[in-house]
């Protein structure tokens, strides 16, 4: 099953930054008609300030720096250093909107240095926030996260709680980006209980709820986030009560920060099922939408859905969900199509409209599936990255030992010369016996010195070879672990294939890690022939046990001699339920193939439609889309035939074929497929397994495997012996 996550908004984000920013200058030049040239030191930074305010109505990210490089550099020559470091944080948060990562980087350090030297921490603080979250949304997780642990811990030793409320928030969006729910919600937690003792109270306290709620929905924690909402509406009221200024003049905003706050309360009410106060919070949500096309909009229209679902006006439902879907038809946020096309499959489940829920259920696998292959590649490019780095701090450790290792050989010559020094002068000149002397002390003191401190290095280099040895022996046991599970994988598909005149059988499976989800499998019981080939979700070690117990029920189902439909249903109650924790699921194609007739019967489980090849065309089998097997229990799965299919191979595989990609992540493709297929003539069964698994790695071109690629092909002919009709029940794994 696919878990909903709510990714982090960047826009939400850069708006959080935005409304920190308070003009200090507002008030006194709301009506200021003075020109720049006659005005005075405070006037003109007062003047530049509100041209700069102006410019963040367009949208000309020039035309803005510019306006902040203005009063930067106004600030500067004026001496003000509070004013200069509060544009320099307006002028980051510029650069965070736009994306310009490295501009950031190159920003902080000297935006962090000057708030320190005029002790301005909230906006020290906010800074530094920017740079977690530029790591964050750059993919750099492991170092945002340590950039906020350093954050808590500078605010820590001077006892801000300000900056420590704002470093858990920062760790709260790191983990909730890589799907960590239980810390991100941790996080959050602690960043409230920081943030509610800090006077005056920040504004940020009501982002930092926003985001709570949305990993406690997750959590499906219901009651805690009607006890959040409780604590939200307190702040929300002190707030818009006891601060004053421009800001809490800004109607469009407070409408924002309630919208948000009953967008909450609705959802705590739906899951505690109270559907009379969701309405009513509903209602208010949308009062407070300033646009159609506004996010809080969006995320009404989305829960006034989930709303009619759980009452039961589906109709209804189905139309709001509508509209959700429209305004992603565009949308690159692959964890919101998911979670839009989940309630989608849920209602029209409800509906009884099976076939277009498992279709949807398919999309969602799909699209799960690329999001984490794009975040496993973007986690080993981070890790790749910090490894580089260690390479290089063991380089100049080995070139500090070497040094030390020529300066034991100075130090050991200069003694032997001393030495000899010492007795060529003592035999030539008594009187010069106690200089000699003298000389000898010295060089003794230096050396036990050297001793000392070669005994100290040789402890370091005993402790670091142990705790490599130990290191490469847990790797050895690892990697010897994973190769008998390898093993044990590859011997639970067949490596042997019927030798029959009338029978041409052949199927392949490479996992792309040590262990994988693929498999196949065939039980041929007379002149009936079994087959099956399918594709578990997820990869690795999980999805191998899964692989193990859909291939073992096959096997066994097969064996009753029943109908590929039944063996799917069966399967499937098996593997749905109470019992798959996980959500997994397999997709599967199941052939019975009557080696008399070429009567084909088979059933399609969700997965990729096979080709049949030759008799003047080689296409596509068109099939009834059922639901993977796992999904739900108790469903009844649909079965199909072909007539006859002797003397046109049929090929069967997983979508490591057709979606393999190269190093510029370009797919292998169907059409690709099917036009080497049409122009390569059929000669067996496994050189036209063997021959795509090299047009494969052809593609490729070195780039590493994005999935599992297993293949199997059929081919029936009608010259067949008389002496093989009363042929045994034949089981490769047996």
């Amino acid at each position: 099953m696919i878990h909903s996550t709510i990714k982090i908004n960047r826009w939400l984000v850069t708006l959080f930054f935005l409304t920190t920013t308070v003009c200090v200058f507002g008030d006194e030049v709301k009506d200021l008609k003075i020109p720049l040239s006659a005005a005075n030191d405070e006037q003109r930074l007062a003047i530049l300030q509100v041209y700069f305010n102006s410019s963040l109505e367009s949208d000309n990210l020039d035309y803005q720096l510019k306006c902040i490089n203005q009063v930067i550099n106004e600030a500067h020559r004026q001496h003000r250093k509070i004013e200069e470091g509060e544009a320099m944080v307006q002028k980051m948060t510029l650069f965070y909107n736009a994306d310009l990562n490295d501009s950031i980087y190159e920003q902080t350090p000297p935006t962090l240095e000057l708030l320190a030297s005029t002790q301005s921490w909230e906006k020290y603080y906010e800074a530094w926030t920017i740079l977690v979250e530029t790591y964050n949304f750059a993919g750099q997780t492991n170092t945002g996260l340590k950039e906020a642990q350093q954050m808590y811990d500078d605010a820590k030793q001077r006892n801000d709680k300000y900056g420590m409320g704002m470093a858990y928030y920062a760790m709260g969006n790191v983990y909730n980006n890589i799907n960590n729910i239980e810390e991100a919600a941790d996080s959050y937690q602690k960043s409230v209980d920081m943030l509610v003792n800090v006077e005056p109270v920040p504004i940020q306290l009501s982002d930092v709820y926003s985001y709570y709620v949305d990993v406690l929905e997750i959590l499906k924690n219901y009651k805690k986030i009607d006890e959040v909402t409780k604590e939200w509406n307190k702040f929300l009221n002190k707030y818009f009560y006891f601060v004053k200024g421009e800001y809490t003049n800004r109607d469009s905003e407070k409408a924002n920060r309630w919208g948000y706050y009953y967008l909450a309360c609705a959802e705590a009410a739906i899951g505690l099922e109270d559907y009379e106060r969701a309405s009513q919070m509903l209602d208010e949500v949308k009062k407070c939408c300033p646009n159609e096309d506004g996010f809080l909009n969006q995320r009404w229209i989305f829960y006034r859905a989930e709303l009619c679902k759980k009452q039961g006006f589906l109709e209804e439902a189905l139309i709001f969900n509508d509209r959700k879907m429209r305004t992603l038809e565009y949308s690159n946020d692959k964890s919101e199509l998911i979670n839009v096309r989940r309630q989608r499959a849920e209602i029209l489940e409800a509906m009884g409209r099976y076939k277009e829920a498992a279709k949807l259920y398919n999309e969602m696998y799909v699209i799960n599936d690329s999001i984490n292959v794009h975040d496993t590649k973007r986690q080993l490019t981070e890790m790749n990255t910090l490894l580089h780095v260690d390479e290089l701090k063991a380089k100049q450790a080995q070139e500090q030992a070497e040094q030390q290792r020529r300066g034991i050989i100075i130090i050991a010559t200069i003694i032997v010369l001393a030495l000899a020094i010492f007795l060529f002068f003592r035999i030539r000149s008594a009187r010069r016996l106690k200089v000699a002397h003298e000389k000898l002390e010295e060089t003794h003191s230096k050396l036990e010195a050297t001793h000392s401190k070669l005994e100290a290095t040789h402890q370091e280099l005993l402790t670091a070879y142990d705790q490599l040895e130990e290191t490469t022996i847990a790797k050895e046991r690892i990697e010897s672990d994973l190769r008998i599970a390898r093993d044990i994988q590859m011997s639970m598909v067949p490596s042997t294939f019927p030798d029959r005149p009338d029978l041409d059988l052949y199927a392949s499976m490479t996992p792309a890690k040590e262990v994988g989800g693929d498999l196949y499998g065939y039980v041929l019981n007379d002149d009936k022939l079994y087959f099956a080939l399918g594709d578990v979700s997820g990869k690795g070690v999980p999805a191998s046990l899964f692989m193990a117990q859909a291939t073992r029920l096959f096997r066994t189902l097969a064996a009753q001699g029943i109908t590929p439909a039944k063996i799917a249903t069966q399967m499937n109650d098996a593997l749905s339920g109470e019992d798959n924790e996980r959500g997994m699921f397999v997709t599967m194609f199941i052939g019975l193939l009557d080696l008399n007739t070429g009567h084909l019967d088979f059933c399609n489980a969700g997965h990729n439609p096979p080709v049949l090849i030759g008799d003047g065309t080689t296409e596509f089998v068109e099939m009834i889309p059922n639901a993977p097997i796992g999904l739900w229990p108790g469903m009844e799965f649909e079965g199909e035939e072909i007539a006859d299919i002797t003397d046109r191979p049929l090929f069967v595989y997983t979508d490591g074929l057709n979606e393999a990609e190269n190093r510029q992540q370009e797919q292998f493709s169907d059409e690709k497929l099917l036009e080497i297929l049409q122009t390569t003539p059929f000669q067996s069964s496994e050189k036209t397994v063997e021959m795509l698994r090299e047009e494969v790695e052809r593609h490729r071109d070195g780039a590493e495997p994005n999935d599992d690629l297993t293949m199997l092909c059929v081919k029936v002919t009608r010259n067949r012996q008389d002496n093989q009709d009363n042929q045994q029940t034949t089981n490769p794994n047996e």
